[in-house]
Parts: C-alpha cells; sequence; structure tokens
C-alpha cells in the first residue's frame, strides 16, 4: 500500500537466487531480524513496532532488506537469517503456497479483532493501502473528475493519456472495474475479458514503472489521471501538489508478516507478531503513514480526520474490494506471460 518503495506491489513469483547478501549480524543475544522493504513504511514500523516492542520486551529489532529471492534461497538451503518479513499479500500466499512459510501461531496472535480476511494459515495482513482513482487538479475539471475507472476509460471525458502501473497484478482488477464487472464478482478474473477492456485505452496509456513515477506523472501533469496507491499522493497534496484521489472502487492491497520455514527465534517471532498486531501499535502505526490498520478496534483511537484518509475505516472500505491473494498465486506467473505478450502485440 507502500511510502510504497521500488513498487509497493513488487514481483509475485519469488526467483531462485543463491544466497548472496552478507549474512545478517545479531546486535545482541536476544534480538530477532526483521527483513522489510525500507524507506517510509520502515519508519513507521520503527515508531509503531519496533522501538515498543523492544521497551516492552528489551528484545532487539535487527533491520535488513526483504529481497523476496533471498527468501526462498535460505529457505531451501536451510540457511534462514530472518525471524519475520515484511511482504506483499500475493508473494505472501505465493511462498505459503510453496511451504516456504511457518504457520502462525494464533493461539499468540490474537485474530479476534482483525478484519475478514486477515489473518491466514501462514500471513496476517499487518495494513491496508488502496490502489485508487488520482488526478491533476489543474488540468482536471470538477466535473470531469473520473468517479469510476469506467469513467477513467471514457477518452472523451477528458483529453490525455491515462497513467497505469506496467504489471498485470492490479491493473487487470481496475480493467474488469471499467468494463462493469460488479467489485463481488471480479475474482476469478476473466484475463480475456480484462485485456479487452485494456485493449479500448492501449495507444492512450502512459505505462509507469513504479510507484513513485506514479505520482509524479500525475503532480507534473504529464497524464492528467491515472492509477496510483492513496499513500504515494497523500503527502503531495497535503503539501500543496496539485493531486487529488479518492476510494471509489479501490482496490484494497496490503503488507503481510511472515515467518520464514526455518526460522531460528519462532517464539519471539510470533510474540513480535502478536505485538503489532495490537489496536494501540496499529493505530500509532496509522498516524505516521497513510495506510489503514487490519484490527478494527485500532479504528476507535484514530480521530475522524486521520479515519477519513484511511483505506480500511468503516467509510472507506465499503467503496472497495480487497485484492484476492491467493487468486495470483495460483495464476500469477501464466497471467504475467499473457499480460506481456498482449503489451508487445
Amino acid at each position: 500500500m507502500t511510502p510504497y518503495r521500488l513498487t509497493r506491489r513488487a514481483m509475485l513469483i519469488a526467483g531462485t537466487a543463491v544466497l548472496a547478501a552478507p549474512y545478517v549480524a545479531r546486535a545482541a543475544s536476544k534480538s530477532i531480524v526483521v527483513a522489510t522493504s525500507g524507506g517510509a513504511l520502515e519508519a513507521s514500523f520503527d515508531a509503531a513496532y519496533y522501538k515498543p516492542f523492544t521497551a516492552k520486551t528489551g528484545i532487539e529489532i535487527v533491520k535488513t532488506v526483504n529481497t523476496y529471492s533471498k527468501l526462498k534461497a535460505m529457505v531451501e538451503a536451510n540457511a534462514v537469517e530472518w525471524d519475520v518479513a515484511q511482504l506483499d499479500s500475493p508473494a505472501a500466499a505465493n511462498f505459503a503456497h510453496q511451504g516456504l512459510l511457518e504457520k502462525l501461531d494464533y493461539g499468540v496472535i490474537d485474530k479476534t479483532d482483525l478484519i475478514e480476511g486477515a489473518a491466514q494459515e501462514s500471513y496476517l495482513r499487518c495494513d491496508v493501502a488502496a490502489a485508487c482513482i488520482a488526478w491533476n487538479t489543474k488540468i482536471v475539471k470538477p466535473a470531469q473528475v473520473p468517479k469510476t475507472w469506467a469513467e477513467l476509460w471514457d477518452l472523451k471525458r477528458f483529453s490525455g493519456q491515462r497513467g497505469l502501473w506496467k504489471q498485470p497484478y492490479q491493473t487487470m482488477e481496475l480493467a474488469l472495474m471499467a468494463d462493469g464487472v460488479p467489485l463481488d464478482k471480479l475474482y476469478p478474473l476473466d484475463v480475456d475479458r480484462a485485456l479487452k477492456s485494456l485493449d479500448r485505452i492501449k495507444q492512450d496509456i502512459f505505462w509507469w514503472a513504479n510507484g513513485a513515477q506514479s505520482a509524479q506523472i500525475l503532480i507534473d501533469g504529464d497524464v492528467p489521471a491515472g492509477m496510483t496507491w492513496n499513500g504515494r499522493v497523500y503527502d503531495p497534496r497535503q503539501n500543496g501538489a496539485p493531486v487529488d484521489f479518492h476510494f471509489n472502487q479501490a482496490l484494497f492491497v496490503a503488507d503481510t508478516f511472515v515467518v520464514p520455514r526455518g526460522a531460528k527465534n519462532r517464539k519471539e517471532a510470533m510474540e513480535f507478531i502478536a505485538f503489532a498486531m495490537q489496536p494501540q501499535p496499529q493505530a500509532d502505526f496509522s498516524k505516521t503513514i497513510p495506510y489503514g490498520p487490519t484490527n478494527r478496534k485500532a479504528l476507535a483511537l484514530l480521530d475522524e480526520k486521520r479515519l477519513a484518509v484511511l483505506p480500511s475505516s468503516t467509510q472507506n472500505l465499503a467503496h472497495g474490494v480487497f485484492q484476492n491473494a491467493d487468486w495470483w498465486a495460483e495464476n500469477g506467473a501464466k497471467t504475467l506471460e499473457r499480460f506481456n505478450s498482449w503489451i508487445l502485440g
């Protein structure tokens, strides 16, 4: 949801690279290694989760980078250096399907108040972000603002290219919504129908490669409107950039916490995840970055102004749909191949 790094929604299909990164040295006898994507997300984790967890338990958090291919290589080599990793949910589902993750201990982790679908056997959604419609407020007049993906696809509504991610993983869902598929009927994805929908605007698409670019092309006016993640345009909007967004027909996406199979500190890893999913740390996290909590009780600890910009608040969650990570875990490779062939066709 990002914020949102190299691309907040990274590659789903992990590679088989050998272990190349140096060993992560443990700074203390009582510590766990947590791998994340860095940037603003890690800074928010540090403030809301890492420092408070260490203060409460004395267990130090050693931070490292969550290279997806390294997780696979470590587990297969029985040389796991990480105890906890943050992954986007399709990647987590993919690793779970491959048997590369430990089952989470829900005797330690309280899932009672988590939103529907957050708690899975081997991964846990820890935040909610949104792939949403955004636009340049100097170019797109109020009456022209696309309220739906179908309106974004309407080339008569306003001139200019539409910004979309050059990956199938969320673009397919948006294309189907643009073609009239109801939110509750998206899955299983009709790939043929999605590509036909994209065909209608293919010559008018500005393909962006990462989250930073998705926001910058809107702010600079290179495109009048397009898809981005809410976390990418929230701060620029607050700082006066000519950009805005909404959550109608948003595709909700999530980061997850996982424990790699064979982690050396499984008990402490479960304790960390349990701590991070409590209402107060979840609320503290959402105060620092515009990603919503997955613990419902955290919402009561946030004021109305903050709730208005969080994807998982009651008022916003009702207007979108969650990405089906399991569908992508099972179908991602062949769908990516179809999408790339279509791009080149």
